[in-house]
Parts: C-alpha cells; structure tokens; sequence
C-alpha cells in the first residue's frame, strides 16, 4: 500500500498561516510595550497642595466644578501619536494625606495642565492657596523585607455596577446653600475620614488615593434584538440598568406576554432618580486606593480597622458601596509560608502608589511588568465615579471639619495671584 505524502509546499503554507499572525501579535505589542513605555516616563508631573482658608462657604458643587477641567478625553491624538509615539489618555491623582496627623490635600497632575487646575480652584475658592511641593512619597523608602517600615494597604472597588452611585453630598443634603443651615447642623460626608486620619500619631502615615481620567467606552449592552454589544459609554450601560429594571416591574405569563404592571416603589424610585442624576455628569475611569505607614516595630494592627471604615458614609445597601480589594495580607498562614508573596504585594502597592499607576503598567519599572501586554491594557480595571461621587471624596470641607492638624490657611487673602497664567 503506497503512503501519500502532503507535498512540500502545502507544509509550508499552513506553518506560514499560523505563524505569521502569532509573531505579528507578539511583535505588535511588544513594540506597543516599548513606546507606551517609553511615552509614560517622558511626562512631566507636578504635584499641587491645595490649602483650604479658614472659612469655606461653599457646598461640594464648587469641587465639581473644578473636577470638570480634569475630563480629558483627548491625550493620544491621532493613530501616528497613538501608535507611533506611544501617546495614551491624561490621567490625574486626588490625594487626601495624613502625615503625623497634619492633613493636605493634593492634586497630582502633568505639568502641562498645572496652570489650568490652579486657575479652576481658584475661580472656585479665590481665598485658598495652590502651590507646587515635592513629592511627598519620596520621603519613603520602597518596601522591602529588610527595611525600616511596616505597610498596610488595599485597593477600593465598588460592589454593584458601575451605573449605580454612591451615597453623594446631594444624599446629605449639602448642596443646599450654606446659610440655608447652621454650621453645627450641616453634616459633610468627608468629616469621618479627616477625623480618624487627624488622629494618627508621631511617626504615623495615611495615603488616600484616587486616580481618574476620562470615562472609556468600554461596557458591554444588549442592543434591542437582545444581542450583547462591545464597546458603549456608562451612560449607554445607565440606559441599561434603567430598562432592565422597569421589566422587572412586569407581570409575564408562561408564554412571556405581560400581564400585569406593578408601581414601583419610593424606594426604588429614588435609586433610579440617583442613576439618572448621576449619570447627567461627567463620568471618570477611576481606581481607588489607601495605605498606612508607619515603623516596623511601632505598627498598630488597630489602624486597618479605621482605614477602611473611613470611607464606610459613602456606602448604600440601596445605591453603590465601597469595599477593600486586593489587600497587602492573607487570611491563612499556609497561603503564604515562605513569606516572600507579603513582600511583593506591599512593595506593588507602595510602588504603584508612588508611580501613581493604576491604567497603566511598567512604566515605572526598568522593563514593562508582562512582556507581551503593553501598558495600556496591562493596567487594573478601572470602575465609574462621576463629577458628583468625586467631589463628596475630595473637597474642601467648611468649619464643620475642626481636625485640629488640617492645614487651613489662617490669614485671609485678598484674591488669587494676578499674574497667573491662563
């Protein structure tokens, strides 16, 4: 019986089929890697401490206004920037720190946009002062199993789906005009966090953290013929949530026509009335994350406890919460015996705390972090905080914040610098 031998070209031709696209896919992002990469450590950042005057008359709104200005959807131009420079979207870092208990409010940002952001606050807070320090994490040495310093922290991610929002200001009733009540009865959602990072002691440090940039098409919905589609807005996955929940309120039979409509209920009403409302601002990709710092032999347990409960106001079994993710321990001593897994997850969290990374990764490494995934998509999966969420995090509290440590400004200030540029 004669053996029929598959000619020689034929061999050729389905090994150049399959391995031409699979080197192609590597090469592309490996020079994806390497641009992104080389981009990243090209930007120039500043690092801005907002001080807040003595008397703040305005509710949160006047932060939402500044947060505006950081809805940057632009950033890596066309496809030649995009693909050839390594060019990737603006990003900014809002950070709340306690050093010592002395509270600051920081903003970190490219350089490029300092200006603008330092023109926003004061258009909103004329009598505050925005200057440029260093860097305040350089004072801390990365982590290492020999090292000076003990080190908690975790990542924050949200429990349900990104449309539905956290309890907000508005929840607190504190858009309402200051006058409108007495200072000892307004109630500001933030007032827990300054209070139990104002508390820590000599030697002791609190990070909070939240990086943004503007939202990404990237959510999955069901088109009206049911099939799911790739790459929609928030506000298209928010028109999702809102039509999945008025079928809910439908009576269907075994055949699946409705039979019956029940009302909703006041409370149900007024989770989809926060979607809508939240979903008419501004949307951000946002990460969130804290730590806590402070000596080896002088570390207190009791301190994880607080950083984590500090965010606990903004949490709603109704609407959205906050939950840890990601933290720098284990549960069971056999999930880690040799010890060295602890050291690198706090030496990552410290390091991308520093590096102020969240949707993008390597860069701040020698070398990218996976070889085949450019830092683009070798970043964290980022959730929703709108314009509204992000203010009732990161604003400047009225005098029903009396930490004594909170850096206010003292004297009163005439106006902001004339010769600032626009």
């Amino acid at each position: 019986m004669q053996t029929t031998v598959a000619p020689a070209f034929l061999v050729d031709t389905i090994a150049l089929i399959i391995i031409v696209p699979l080197l192609s896919y590597f090469a592309w992002n490996l020079w994806l890697s390497y641009v992104q990469t080389l981009f990243l450590r090209s930007v120039k950042w500043s690092l801005l401490e907002i001080k807040p005057p003595k008397e703040v008359f305005k509710s949160p709104l006047a932060m939402e206004l500044v947060l505006n200005s950081l809805y940057q959807t632009g950033g890596h131009g066309n496809w030649m920037q995009k693909y050839w420079q390594g060019a990737v979207r603006n990003w900014f870092s809002l950070e709340i720190v306690s050093i010592e208990g002395s509270i600051h409010f920081y903003v970190r940002t490219a350089s490029k946009f300092k200006n603008v952001i330092q023109s926003q606050v004061y258009a909103q807070y004329p009598q505050a002062e925005v200057t440029e320090v260093e860097d305040y994490t350089a004072a801390v040495p990365d982590f290492s199993k020999d090292g000076p310093i003990g080190l908690w922290g975790c990542n924050l991610v949200l429990t349900k789906d990104d449309p539905y929002p956290i309890k907000t200001y508005i929840d607190w009733g504190l858009d309402r005009a200051v006058g409108s009540l007495d200072e000892e009865q307004r109630i500001d959602p933030i007032t827990p966090m300054l209070e139990f990072m104002g508390s820590i002691g000599v030697g002791e440090q609190i990070w909070f953290q939240i990086l943004v940039r503007g939202d990404t098409k990237r959510f999955t919905v069901k088109n009206k013929d049911g099939v799911e589609e790739d790459g929609k807005s928030w506000v298209d996955s928010t028109k999702q949530v809102i039509k999945d929940f008025n079928t809910s309120l439908n009576e269907k039979d075994k055949e699946g026509k409705t039979i019956a409509t029940r009302r909703a209920t006041k409370g149900e009403l007024g989770v989809i009335e926060a979607i809508e409302r939240n979903a008419s601002k501004f949307g951000f990709d946002a990460g969130v994350r804290t730590i806590y710092i402070t000596q080896k032999d002088s570390f207190d347990a009791n301190r994880i406890a607080g950083l984590t409960g500090m965010i606990r106001q903004y949490n709603s079994n109704d609407f959205n919460s906050f939950k840890p993710d990601s933290p720098t321990a284990f549960d069971f001593p056999w999930q880690d015996i040799t010890g060295r897994k602890i050291i690198k997850i706090k030496k990552d969290m410290l390091g991308a705390y520093k590096s102020r990374a969240w949707f993008y990764s390597g860069f701040d490494l020698k070398r990218p972090k996976t070889f085949f995934t450019y830092p683009e998509k070798g970043g964290k999966k980022p959730f929703i905080l709108s314009t509204e969420e992000l203010a009732t995090m990161f604003h400047l509290p009225g005098r029903v914040a009396e930490t004594p440590s909170f850096v206010r400004i003292e004297a009163t200030k005439s106006e902001p610098p004339a010769n600032l540029p626009i």
